[in-house]
């Protein structure tokens, strides 16, 4: 038992080796990356944009709400 752990460590590659092989690896896998086209990211900047502005005023409105409801119950409570 003791002799296939010390096997098992022989037969390991060394620190560099994996080093080298994932950045051999890494660089493959950017290579299969397909980017979107100048139209696709303005396209998604503007969904974003949009989106964002949309909840924005979601909020906004929900705070102007609830707000009121807050200073009514506090004004009704505080006599």
């Amino acid at each position: 038992m003791a002799d296939e752990k010390k096997n098992s460590k022989a037969k390991k590659p060394s620190v560099f080796a994996r080093a080298g092989k994932w950045f051999r690896e890494l660089r493959a896998e950017t290579r299969k990356i397909v980017w979107p086209t100048r139209q696709q990211t303005i396209n998604n900047m503007v969904v974003v944009i949009a989106a964002v502005l949309i909840v924005g005023v979601f909020v906004w409105v929900l705070d102007l709400v609830f707000g009121g409801l807050v200073a009514a119950v506090i004004g009704m409570l505080a006599g």
